[in-house]
């Protein structure tokens, strides 16, 4: 199978995501399968030629999870505290706190993604998962200068790892 390029970047680094909506699951009768650049966030649908996917649990995620460990520091309305990011993707990050985090809670986060440069500032970021001091946000407004800057960090270790994503 040739390598799916977003349309939008150009890049090779795609995931097959879930289909959204019944037009999404009769394409998916015709080998039309829905994907989204690990880049660039841009969705798009694919034509695969003899390729059948089978939908599992873990197919729910957008982005793959790129594991790297660096401190965060983040603070809200009645909230603030540092931990270490575990693993971080273009639409979020999962990270060890000793705050008390409660989901859909509303953070700014400083991703501190190297000592050589300036943390990342992520403006707001939802809580959406919290179980023993490990805490899953995700990322809804920053400005575009730092989310390039997030996007050159991720594409390091996407590069890192291939072009071949699990589709």
């Amino acid at each position: 199978m040739s390598s799916i390029k977003c349309p939008n970047c150009a890049r090779d680094f795609v995931r097959r995501v879930l289909g959204a909506g019944l037009a999404e699951t009769f394409l998916r009768l015709v080998q039309v399968y829905p994907f989204k650049c690990q880049l660039c966030g841009h969705r798009f649908r694919s034509f695969q030629v003899g390729v059948r996917y089978i939908t599992v649990q873990e197919d729910r995620r957008e982005y793959d999870r790129m594991e790297r460990k660096f401190p965060v520091t983040f603070g809200g309305e009645f909230i603030s505290g540092e931990g270490v990011v575990l693993d971080v993707t273009m639409g979020g990050c999962t990270f060890t706190t000793r705050s008390n985090l409660v989901i859909g809670t509303t953070v700014r986060m400083d991703l501190r993604i190297s000592a050589a440069v300036p943390p990342v500032i992520v403006d707001a970021a939802v809580v959406r998962n919290v179980r023993s001091e490990i805490a899953g946000v995700e990322f809804v407004s920053w400005q575009e200068s730092e989310r390039e800057r997030l996007q050159l960090f991720v594409t390091g270790m996407l590069i890192g790892r291939g072009p071949e994503l699990s589709r």
